[in-house]
This record gives structure tokens, sequence and C-alpha cells, in this order.
């Protein structure tokens, strides 16, 4: 394996065309940006400048990345987005004005979680459960982003221009076509030209970031297995695992080293929503269990902590961004140390709130339940856990992504993947960071420096060179809904149908990628030719199904899913039915992209992916 040392330095060409490449990372939790000026990347591809400027609090503390909250008024107009949003917020509560306000948080993850088909007029709820278009919310979202990073770089260099950027904006790799069409036209809403933004998927984003660091910034002397400081981890040839954990979610995928500064993707990328908000929920779930008494034996109809959420919002804010706090300085279990206890400071109106509900004093009350005595203790404002229950919290986390990872190292082409490269927020915890090593004693583990921000510094590099991906692995099969001419014997007798006079078989999944093929970025990975059903027809629509199965036959078969539509257009008439079209897709990139030819003129003609659509139409290609 080659070193670092003495390697000489690759001559880098940024292939943006423009003056900065600015990156948006639109986190669960936390939102930033980070830029960095075309003439620096090709000195130093890692010189990228993450915005400072975020006040995190009232304290006036300096971050990295804000709070992905947003606070509109009643007129749905923009108030504040981040640590703002937040204490503005607060302050509106407290004086009992808050239902006059739309006050969104960790709204991200629902375009993942929607059920059913999602839609450009999906609807999200705010705090109190009141909708709102999610296209106008991240919309005004992305804009505050931009205006805030394009008045950071007015402040570096003067007659910067919106055209003078190339954009780009980070998606969870397990995301759907439909969920990163609609992060593109919320942006473009934002005011982002379409042709000045590209997606990165989050953990190829890490990966192009580290790659370009030192070892020593990569190890930190945190490494399991193989002590190797001197070998470079991404070595042509070398296999290795990004597990991307933030908020909300895990994604992972396997690369591989195919050349300097060139990576393909071994498998695909995989993941689920365990992140480290499973830890805030399993802390609720323990105050729950703690305040809320059975009904019987209590004065209100509503719950003790319900009512808490409810009528003091400010101080049950203020509990949680208090657990934020302590979740990410909680160690990894220590010898001897599961009865010592952490402490966490409690707003006392959850307190005065469970006096006013049950008659009981929470304090001497927690002292009766086995479950708490003696691990649980409240003096004044603080609640003492022992370590091993606030661990504890952690527990479903740190299994869910041991259980992932577990399962990409048994299939058989993440055989000689030694390497896990952790990313994202989550990643800083200390119990996890333990969970991984435990489990995997035999895999190197490297933890970079900041690994909250890899993604972001990352995504910078791949706007400046985008084709440092070379090939990826197709996690469905992809096709379209087609007539075919019946067969007695071989099509099913409900798929018969008569169009134009003609028998056919409706409902045919038309293969163009097969699931686990590999992808050649920028390469069109099938070419079909396909004619109208009606001489008169101007453009052809084309129903795009995927499914879980390598070779689905129909598209009602089970694991298919209908996902939108492309459309084609065939403006000359002339040649009516024998009009032939051929049509490329190429799945390679982050996005899917279609190139349409008529056969007759070899023209191109407009075509276009929509995985956005609300209702399913026939197809009426063949």
């Amino acid at each position: 394996m080659a070193t670092k040392t003495g390697t000489a330095k690759t001559e880098r060409k940024s292939k943006s065309g423009k003056v900065v490449v600015a990156a948006i990372d639109f986190g669960s939790t936390f939102s930033g940006y980070a830029f960095s000026f075309s003439h620096d990347y090709e000195v130093e591809p890692t010189k990228v400048s993450v915005n400072t400027s975020w006040v995190a609090g009232s304290a006036g503390l300096m971050s990295l990345k804000t709070p992905t909250i947003l606070l509109l008024d009643n007129n749905k107009k923009f108030v504040a987005f981040g640590d703002e949003a937040e204490e503005k917020y607060l302050d509106i509560a407290a004086d009992e004005e808050h239902h006059k306000y739309y006050y969104f948080r960790r709204f991200k993850m629902l375009l993942y979680k929607v059920s059913g088909k999602l839609t450009r007029d999906v609807m999200i709820p705010d705090d109190k459960g009141r909708q709102m278009a999610a296209l106008l919310v991240f919309s005004i979202s992305i804009r505050y982003l931009k205006d805030h990073l394009m008045d950071t770089l007015g402040r570096r260099m003067t007659g910067i221009l919106p055209g003078d950027i190339r954009w780009v904006l980070t998606v969870p790799a397990i995301w759907s076509d439909g969920s990163k069409q609609f992060m593109r036209e919320a942006a473009e809403k934002a005011g982002i030209k379409k042709d000045c933004l590209i997606i990165a998927l989050e953990p190829e984003a890490a990966s192009l970031f580290c790659m370009h660091l030192p070892v020593d910034k990569l190890d930190s002397g945190r490494e399991c297995g193989t002590k190797s400081q001197e070998i470079s981890p991404f070595a042509k040839g070398t296999r290795y695992v990004v597990v991307n954990i933030g908020a909300e979610t895990i994604d992972a995928t396997v690369y591989e080293v195919v050349d300097e500064d060139k990576l393909k993707e071994v498998t695909y990328a995989s993941g689920g929503a365990c992140g480290g908000t499973c830890v805030d929920d399993a802390f609720e779930k323990f105050l729950r269990g703690m305040v809320d008494i059975e009904k019987k034996d209590r004065k209100d109809k509503m719950t003790v902590f319900d009512r808490f959420k409810q009528d003091a919002e400010e101080d049950w804010v203020d509990l949680f961004k208090e657990f934020e706090t302590k979740k990410r300085g909680i160690k990894a279990k220590g010898a001897g140390d599961e009865r010592s206890k952490e402490t966490i400071k409690v707003p006392p109106r959850l307190a005065e709130i469970f006096r006013e509900s049950t008659g009981k004093v929470l304090k001497d009350y927690i002292k009766t339940k086995k479950e708490y005595a003696d691990k649980v203790t409240w003096v004044g404002e603080k609640m003492r856990v022992e370590a091993g229950i606030f661990r504890s919290w952690f527990n479903e986390s740190c299994e869910n992504t041991v259980k992932h990872v577990k399962e990409i190292f048994k299939q058989k082409s993440s055989a000689g993947t030694n390497t896990i490269l952790l990313v994202g927020g989550f990643s800083e915890s200390p119990i996890l960071q333990e969970a991984i090593r435990k489990n995997f004693p035999d895999k190197r583990l490297i933890i970079p420096e900041e690994s909250g921000l890899a993604v972001l510094r990352g995504a910078v590099s791949f706007g400046h060179n985008p084709v440092t991906i070379v090939s990826r692995i197709a996690k469905r099969s992809y096709g379209i809904r087609v007539y075919r001419d019946f067969q007695d014997g071989v099509h099913p007798l409900n798929k018969k149908v008569k169009i134009g006079g003609k028998t056919k078989c409706k409902d045919v999944f038309a293969v163009h990628v097969k699931k686990g093929q590999e992808l050649i970025v920028g390469e069109a990975q099938s070419n079909k030719r396909y004619i109208p059903l009606e001489p008169a027809q101007i453009s052809l629509v084309f129903d795009i199904y995927t499914s879980t199965e390598e070779d689905p036959q129909y598209v009602t078969d089970v694991g298919c899913e209908y996902v939108g539509q492309l459309e084609v257009e065939v403006p000359d008439l002339s040649g009516g039915k024998a009009r032939g079209v051929w049509v490329k897709m190429i799945f390679g990139g982050t996005e899917v992209t279609v190139e349409a030819r008529e056969e007759k003129t070899n023209k191109l003609t407009k075509a276009k992916f929509d995985f956005l659509l609300s209702n399913q139409t026939a197809s009426d290609s063949a």
C-alpha cells in the first residue's frame, strides 16, 4: 500500500465552472453551510470555510451549525431561523402568544417518513399540529441559509453574484428519487437556479473530504485493529464502509478506492431511522414513566408530561436543550462508575404541574417507586440519574446501528472491507463509538476530527469535482409500464386488453436497470425504442416503477411501486404510429436523468422525470 509520505501532490482543477462552490447541509436537527473558492481548492482541497457566526443561545456561544428550526407568523411569513427562531419563540411562549405563530423543528425526515407516495403538495405539521405545505417550509428555510451564505461571501469578496456560485445540497443516500426532487424544487423555489445546483449524497461527501485529510487528522489515536499510522487508509484498492449517523437517520455504504481521488460504490446505500433522536425519545419515555401516573390518581384528563409540553412550552424546550448538551458529553462506561450519577437540570415547572395534577411531591413520590428509588433523586431544579440509566437511553440507537453494520459485512460484495469510517453529528458520541469498537474489534475504526462537519466539507469537494464518484450500485430495479403484444399461454388472461384493434398485454414491467447493477456515472444504462399508441400523439408519457426484485414481470407484482412519470415530446406527427423514440436513462448520478432522440430526425427531444406526481395516469407508450 502506498504511503502519503513523499507522494507528490496531484494537480487538481475545479470542474464547477464557478468562482465559488457553496454547500448547504440541511440537517434534521442542525443545519449549516460551507464554501471554498475554486483557486483555493486547486491548491488545497481541504481549505473549506465553515460559517462560525451562528450564535448558540442566550449565552452568546459561537457554533458551527444552527438548529433546523423555522418560525413563521400567522400569515406564513418568515420571522426567524435557527437559534434566533428558538429564542424568539420562547419569548413569545412566555407571553402566551405562541398560538399565533408556526413553529417547525426536526421536519426534514418527514420526507422520508411520509406515508404513501411523496408529492409536491404534501403537508407537514408544526409543533401544534397545524398543517402547512412542506414545499413552502423547506424553501423558506433554504432561502434563509442561502441568503446568510451570500452575506458571508459578500464580507469576504465584493462583487460575488448568485450566478458565480455552484450550489450543493446534501441529502441522505437512502432517500428516494422523489425526496431528492423535492429538495431540488424547494431550493429552486428559494432562488437557486436549476443549472447552478447539484445534489450530493451524504456518505459520499464524507468520503471525499476524508480522502484529502492527512492520516493523523483521521485517526486521532482512536482507531481499533491494526496500528498503521503511516499507511493511507484510502490507498488504491481499499474498501471501507461509511457509516453516516445523524440525528434521525443512519445510512451506510461500502466504497472502493479505484484510483487517486476516485471512488466506486460497492454496495448500495441502506439504512433507516435510528439516529441520535432515539436517545431523546428514550429520555422522554423515561420522564413520562416517572411523572405520568394512572388517570384515576390525577385530577387532569391530560397526562402530566403532556400538560407540561402544552402549558410550559418554554420550559420543555429548555429541558431538551439541556439534555442535548448532556448527551453529547456522556462518556462510555468506565470501571465501577455505573452507580455514579449524572445531573440534568429540569425546570421546576414540571414538579409543580405534577403536584397540581396529583397532589403529590415529585421528589417524595420518586422514592416510593422501586424502579426509581436510589437510582433517581430530585434536588431543587436538578435530577440526579444513575449513569447506567443514562447510558441505557443510547441502547436502541447503538444496537440498531451495530445490527445494520453487521448486515452490511455479511454481504458477499463487502468482502475485503476492513475499515469503518464513522461520520455525522451523532458519530461524535463516545457511547456510540465504544459500541462500534466493541462489536467490530477486527475492523479499523476511523473517526475524523469534527466528524459532524465531514459531510458539509465533503459536499464542497463534490461540487468542485463530482466525477470523483465513478460508479454506483442500483438499490432497486427501474422500469416503465408498457403494453406488449398478447401471447396466449405466456401472458395471464387478466392482463389482456384491446387497444387500437390489437390485443395487448397491459402492465408489463420493461426493465431499464436491474437491482444490484453497477451504474457508471455519466453513461446511459439503457437505450430502448418506444412508439406512440395513437398516430396523433404529440408526447409519450411513461409511468416509472421501481421494484425490490431483480427481474419483475409486471408492475402489479409484489415489491413494485409507482414512483412517477417520464414525458417525451414528439411534436412531428409525420409517420403516425411508426415514429420511434429512443430513450436513454442515466441512473449513475445522484439524480436520475434522461435523454430522448427521435428516430426519424435524430433530434434530441424534450424529456423529463417527475417523481412528485399526485395522481398516477395510464401509460400511453408501447
